[in-house]
């Protein structure tokens, strides 16, 4: 389905100008869309990748005769608050990033209308929020024989490291899908005779239906045929970015790559980061579905009738052998225990899965606690051999900051309907599930001495 392009957007309260501008677009062969500003507009664009807006799109003008920012601010508040209010109009707040370019005769105010809007105090605070921010002066281009001056100067933004960047991906990943098409193309029969598309049609089916089952499962591709297929053309879609040249210039985008002599040099902003990171690479939302693989499942740890059949007696004793809380920090055990939920992971054979073979559902015991510092809260010599500190990170999941815990003595079978069994919480992908596997199999298949 083709689908109307937001990356370019030109936002101006008079038509000639709005024109004059799409133009010079045009002649670089870029296409945009313009919108001659309306306040009663409401529907925020999204993928927006470069926005042009006048500062004057009311009959409010600027009074740009001051020197300092806070005057400026003073005598120009209605004129900052409509251009802000109406950034937030044409731009959704989930749009990613962009560059806000301003096409406008009063430039001298754009550092004003920056502070303006930085200020909390004027309700601005989830504007979208712009990575490169520049200007085009409307009194360079009053005369219409510097159509290509403006042109030129459409290209030298748009050449900018911080803006190409924004572009060079996503022109990346378009390419690679038209590539992963075509080669897709190429290798399915076509028949003899031209234009007659029957037996490509029906070649088609028979090789995206064997793809599509061989990568999800038969009976999962039958319930979902578009994962199943998008999931089989991943690896065709991967070589094609792989492949692919990239007009960034990385050295500049990188630079603390190229400026680090180890990796551990190498450091996030902030840990949130890293646990949005984890997320994104780990963790999926859920159906509701218990018996996907990697279904997380909470299980009520304040029934008792429920914790006795894992064969918990005591379910604190429990928890405090898997995570080995110090001595000396009750305060902090009793809230982290109260605020952590007792949970069970899918953890079946992924050919069993796949192939939906009759099985007994194999699940395994664990925690999902908020952030613990392991090397302030936890006694490292104390813990069980048991315990597994998934990928040994932190996730951010739903607003939520969270580490994953198993006790890989606590495996148990059961159906997907187990009444034990309460709302599944998220799923864990493939990678980290493999992972899972091989820490589980390397604890049951350890060598163990017996005494006599």
């Amino acid at each position: 389905m083709f689908e109307i392009q937001n990356k370019i957007i030109i936002v101006d309260d008079k038509k000639d100008q709005l024109e004059k501008l799409g133009k010079a677009f045009f002649k670089n062969g870029l296409g945009c869309r313009t919108f001659e500003y309306s306040p009663e507009y409401d529907s925020p664009l999204k993928n927006v990748r470069i926005a042009f807006f006048d500062i004057n799109l009311t009959q409010r003008s600027v009074d740009h005769k001051y020197d300092s920012s806070t005057e400026i601010i003073k005598h120009n508040s209605s004129v900052f608050n409509d251009l802000a209010r109406a950034i937030n109009q044409y731009i959704a707040k989930d749009n990613g990033p962009f560059a806000l370019i301003f096409w406008t005769a009063n430039k001298d105010v754009i550092g004003a209308f920056i502070e303006y809007v930085q200020n909390p105090r004027r309700g601005y605070n989830e504007t979208p929020f712009p990575v490169f921010i520049g200007s085009i002066d409307k009194n360079e281009f009053t005369d219409e024989t510097k159509t290509q001056d403006l042109s030129d100067r459409i290209l030298n933004i748009i050449n900018d490291d911080s803006v190409k960047f924004l572009f060079d991906f996503e022109g990346i990943v378009n390419k690679s899908s038209s590539e992963t098409i075509n080669k897709f193309f190429n290798i399915i029969p076509k028949g003899e005779i031209w234009g007659d598309s029957k037996e490509f049609i029906d070649n088609l089916g028979k090789v995206l239906s064997k793809l599509a089952s061989s990568t999800l499962g038969f009976e999962y591709a039958k319930e979902n045929p578009l994962k199943a297929v998008n999931e089989s053309l991943i690896p065709l879609l991967n070589s094609e970015i792989s492949k692919a040249e990239s007009n960034t210039n990385w050295e500049t985008i990188l630079s603390p790559l190229f400026a680090a002599e180890r990796l551990s040099a190498l450091t996030l902003p902030d840990q949130l980061i890293q646990q949005n990171v984890n997320a994104i690479f780990h963790l999926d939302d859920t159906d509701g579905n218990k018996e996907y693989r990697g279904t997380v499942i909470e299980i009520d740890k304040n029934n008792k009738s429920v914790i006795n059949s894992f064969n918990i007696d005591n379910y604190e004793f429990w928890v405090q052998k898997l995570l080995s809380i110090k001595e000396g920090r009750e305060d902090y055990k009793t809230e982290l225990f109260k605020n952590s939920k007792l949970i069970a992971i899918e953890i079946s054979a992924a050919c069993d899965f796949s192939n939906k073979k009759p099985r007994i559902n194999k699940y395994i015991l664990g925690l999902l606690t908020p952030i613990i510092d392991i090397k302030k809260d936890i006694n490292i010599k104390s813990r069980i051999e048991s315990s597994y500190h998934i990928g040994g990170c932190s996730f951010s999941f739903s607003d939520k900051s969270f580490q994953l815990w198993l006790n890989l003595n606590y495996v148990f079978g059961c159906s997907s309907s187990d009444e034990r069994l309460s709302d599944s919480l998220f799923v864990l992908k493939k990678e980290i599930m493999d992972m899972i596997g091989n820490k589980y199999a390397s604890h049951i298949s350890r060598i163990g001495i017996t005494s006599f």
